[in-house]
């Protein structure tokens, strides 16, 4: 009786042991996801991930509003399976605001890093409104604020990083869009960034290139090479949308553009490329909202983005 007894408790030991291996390894796959998810880049998503960010209302730096989206953005990397890094910063011994970079490195040792950043704050002036009674208005910063981080999010669920071949950075900036209002200075977040590196961010320092995302969900929007961006990765771009049929979007032509996130680090050599609009009417407005972007856009640029990184660039 005492052998039977001993044996039961034994039996009973082990199922317990099994039963808990079990139970962790569940909880590991979905803490230790898969690198990619096998769905292609949906511009449907990225326009809901717009609509999110703008619930939050206009996203000024050092407003609970930002606070706020920024903490749901770190959710929503970290669930993604991304580490991430917050960088906070004061500005004028006085407003709070913060970067937040999120990192994957393929299995490989040594990879290159790739950047790609965009800004997910907002204008709190909409000083280009055509009616003056909007001017001191903040602008909901749909196209201009939201399409970039939007993207850039999607981008996170969708990649394959180990196709990539790249440690990938993605870099979303804090006091960016007020650049030209009194008191606010140009690139505050990336400059800050640039200057902290690479203590900061170990994993991010040095990229090899950088691509900027900004204002680039516009219905029927078209891309045009920055002329200030460096020439071979414009090319490279460039000619992946054309491979795509993206070319009417996507059109071989370069033109001027205004102060990007990508300005600071051009000025250190970095190889840089934008996807930015050159000619959105609503820049600086109220009227920059939600019904103003296109999926068909988004998507176009998250296939592009996709595409060239997944081909190892």
């Amino acid at each position: 009786m005492q052998r039977i007894r001993a044996y039961s408790i034994e039996l009973i030991l082990i199922g317990a042991l099994l039963t808990a291996v079990g139970f962790f390894g569940y909880l590991g796959y979905g803490l230790l996801r898969p690198d990619v998810v096998n769905e292609p880049f949906s511009g449907a998503r990225a326009l809901t991930n717009v609509g999110k960010q703008l619930d939050f209302g206009p996203r000024i730096t050092g407003t609970e509003a930002s606070l706020r989206m920024g903490d749901w953005l770190v959710e929503q990397l970290r669930l993604l399976g991304w580490d991430v890094v917050i960088q906070p910063f004061t500005i004028n011994e006085q407003l709070q605001g913060r970067n937040i970079v999120a990192v994957r490195s393929p299995s490989q040792p040594g990879a290159p890093v790739a950047l790609l950043a965009t800004h997910y704050d907002t204008r709190l002036a909409a000083d280009a409104d055509p009616d003056l009674d909007n001017q001191q208005s903040p602008t909901p910063g749909a196209n201009a604020g939201a399409s970039g981080p939007a993207l850039l999010l999607e981008l996170a669920r969708t990649l394959d990083v180990q196709a990539t071949g790249h440690t990938v950075c993605l870099a979303f900036f804090d006091a960016e869009a007020n650049v030209g209002l009194p008191g606010w200075d140009a690139n505050i977040g990336s400059r800050l960034f640039v200057e902290s590196l690479p203590g900061s961010v170990p994993r991010c320092a040095s990229p090899r290139l950088v691509v900027g995302v900004d204002q680039a969900g516009a219905s029927e929007q078209r891309f045009f090479q920055n002329e200030t961006g460096d020439p071979a990765l414009n090319t490279a771009l460039w000619s992946v949308a054309d491979a795509l049929e993206l070319g009417a979007r996507f059109p071989d032509q370069s033109r001027p553009m205004p102060l990007s996130v990508t300005s600071v680090f051009s000025a250190t050599a970095i190889p840089t490329a934008d996807l930015m609009s050159t000619d959105y009417p609503y820049l600086a407005t109220t009227a920059d909202a939600l019904d103003k972007l296109s999926s068909d856009t988004l998507g176009a640029a998250g296939l592009v983005l996709e595409t060239w990184l997944e081909s190892g660039p």
